[in-house]
């Protein structure tokens, strides 16, 4: 599972809800790689930023007793509100890792070296855009569980892929009308979801 299926999570999060820590783990890993990736990670530095970033999420040495893969549902994550916003407090962790990992490296010989590489305005700049993909992702998993698979087929092939509005028709056995009528239900739907998700 790349991105969460349930919308809730960030809210919950957010809320200083407890949430599973499988389901946070397989939510916020790719989001972790993907800015890892930006910042010109290696593989390996980038396995290690999602390690020690979840690590420093948690109080617990939650890595070290379970494989990631198979953490028990019943083990959980909460996060105390009055830290401030999650998606900055879970900015300012793996922009603080990167930086150890990138301090590891030989050719960097101190913090203020390896924090050039990932300076805090080329970090926001990455960040702002690996969450804004992060959230549509994870509105687009709901968008697909609240409405007919067909309506989400013809918004998909229509507006998401920019195919061609006779091929969707065609390949899909629907009017013009409907294809239309479908995008614009999507969009209005993801819309809402996308409120819904981001923090305020």
């Amino acid at each position: 599972m790349a991105f969460t299926t349930r919308k809730s999570l960030l809210a919950k999060v957010r809320a200083g809800n407890e949430v599973s820590w499988r389901e946070f783990y397989e939510t916020y890993r790719p989001l972790i790689m993907l800015v890892g990736n930006d910042c010109s990670l290696r593989p390996d530095e980038n396995e290690e930023l999602v390690q020690q970033v979840m690590c420093e999420l948690f109080t617990k040495d939650i890595i070290g007793k379970y494989d990631p893969d198979h953490i028990p549902d019943d083990v959980t994550f909460q996060y105390d509100p009055k830290r401030g916003r999650f998606r900055h407090f879970l900015k300012k962790i793996v922009r603080n890792q990167a930086i150890k990992i990138y301090k590891k490296r030989l050719e960097y010989e101190n913090l203020d070296d390896a924090a050039a590489v990932c300076g805090e305005n080329k970090f926001d700049a990455v960040w702002n855009e690996e969450w804004r993909k992060h959230v549509l992702n994870m509105a687009l998993v709901e968008l697909r569980g609240r409405v007919q698979p067909e309506t989400y087929s013809a918004f998909e092939m229509y507006a998401l892929q920019n195919r061609k509005l006779r091929e969707v028709c065609e390949f899909l056995d629907m009017s013009e009308t409907s294809v239309y009528t479908a995008k614009s239900r999507c969009i209005a739907a993801l819309k809402d979801i996308i409120a819904n998700l981001e923090e305020k």
